[in-house]
């Protein structure tokens, strides 16, 4: 049955959008999060492994098409109108860059710029609300010139300018590298903590800006933070499923919750820059490539560039990415929830079935 527009409130408009957003998110990147090191590890003893590997990496480029996908389906759009909306969330993510060089290529460069994709995906949604009623049977016809043209277009001129928020961000946290130790770990570990749970990717952040060495361990140790800390609060109201789901790096599902009550963050900051400042006297290092990812990828890379004998590493991973985050997680959660109050159990339930 199709809705219209005037059925929704600003405030549901964005929460329909969000919700499906994150889901895509967390389809998308899940296979590379779980599977992924494990694939990775294995890619170089035959082509089965490396096509599997393979298969995990290109499932998160699908991420822009599966918002808008998602999110038209929140609208109950029909299958033109979702796939039209697919279309330009795609074509304005930034996700796939072009190169007049060589006769022209396209490259695609990984989910592109999430807070893009976002507007992107309302404007789509916006344009065939306004279309529908005027182009009848040739919506076929209409919906995808509108959506890839018009609004994929739109999306294109704004990416640049949308963008400059990753790099403004990306500049602050590059500020952080040039304090003392244990004020620049425990400011990175809030940060990523932050960060990792917002539209912004940690991964492209530290990439851009080199964020490597012990900047890079307290980068990881803290978006591994926020995992623990979140899939903690979720345990009390969600099932097991997305409490595996958070461990493993899908705090990105929660983002209409984040959105709704963004006291949700405080808990998460604090958890973020208790385990960075605890790093900082352990100097857990990471690669720049490596130092947005939490669990699993974070502790395995970080173990690779430990010194010592492999119980004294496996001690020291065990500590800063799993039994310190988790106990800091608790305080926090406990902290927040039955102390000062700012936040409720009940923000923390994920629903799955919208």
């Amino acid at each position: 049955m199709m809705t219209s527009l005037k059925e929704y409130t600003m405030g549901d408009f964005w929460n329909q959008i969000m919700s499906a957003v994150a889901m895509a998110i967390v389809v998308a990147v899940t296979p590379s999060a779980i599977v992924g090191p494990l694939f990775q590890a294995l890619a170089t003893h035959g082509p089965l492994w490396s096509t599997l590997n393979t298969a995990c990496n290109m499932a998160t480029y699908t991420v822009p098409v599966l918002c808008g996908a998602l999110a038209a389906g929140q609208f109950n759009f029909t299958m033109i109108e979702k796939v039209s909306v697919a279309l330009a969330t795609l074509l304005g993510s930034g996700a796939v860059n072009y190169s007049a060089k060589n006769g022209g290529t396209f490259t695609l460069v990984g989910m592109g710029d999430l807070i893009n994709t976002i507007l992107v995906t309302a404007l789509a949604i916006l344009a065939i609300f306004l279309i529908r009623d005027y182009v009848g049977s040739f919506a076929i016809i209409w919906d995808p010139i509108v959506t890839a043209c018009i609004v994929g277009g739109i999306g294109m001129l704004m990416y640049p300018y949308v963008h400059l928020v990753s790099t403004t961000v990306g500049g602050m946290l590059n500020s952080f590298t040039k304090l003392q130790p244990v004020l620049m770990c425990t400011l990175l570990g809030m940060a990523f903590a932050v960060i990792i749970a917002t539209p912004l990717s940690t991964v492209g952040l530290a990439y851009a800006f080199g964020i490597t060495g012990i900047v890079g361990g307290a980068s990881s140790v803290g978006t591994s933070a926020c995992f623990l800390m979140v899939a903690y609060a979720c345990s009390k109201v969600n099932g097991k499923g997305v409490v595996v789901a958070m461990v493993f790096g899908s705090v990105k599902m929660m983002l209409a919750n984040f959105l709704k009550h963004p006291t949700m963050l405080i808990p998460i900051a604090i958890t973020g820059a208790l385990n960075g400042f605890t790093d900082s006297f352990i100097h857990v290092k990471n690669i720049a490539a490596d130092a947005g990812f939490g669990i699993p990828v974070g502790p395995i890379n970080a173990f690779t560039l430990m010194s010592g004998n492999i119980g004294t590493k496996l001690i020291t991973i065990a500590l800063i990415y799993f039994i310190l985050p988790t106990f800091y997680g608790i305080l926090a959660y406990y902290l927040c929830t039955h102390v000062f109050h700012f936040n409720k159990k009940e923000y923390w339930k994920v629903e799955l079935n919208k």
